[in-house]
């Protein structure tokens, strides 16, 4: 079976090719509930971070060597 690396929050993950972000937070052990996706683009003028919706989390097929960064709500006073 054919893997790839991701980077998820500065640590390597690996994974079958063809995994969705739901894969990812599975594999994981991650529940979904108060949690934001973040996946790093960069073209040659600037670097950025593109906020995928929870609803294109089990269709958005992830790329090796990808940096993705998971945001975990908190709440505190």
């Amino acid at each position: 079976m054919e893997t790839i690396t991701v980077n998820v929050n500065d640590k390597a993950v690996s994974l079958a090719s063809q995994s969705t972000i739901t894969d990812l937070i599975q594999h994981m052990a991650i529940p979904p509930q108060g949690i934001a996706i973040a996946l790093s683009s960069s073209s040659e003028e600037e670097f950025f971070r593109e906020i995928i919706p929870q609803k294109q989390w089990t269709t958005y097929i992830l790329s090796d060597k990808q940096d993705i960064l998971i945001i975990k709500a908190t709440q505190g006073g």
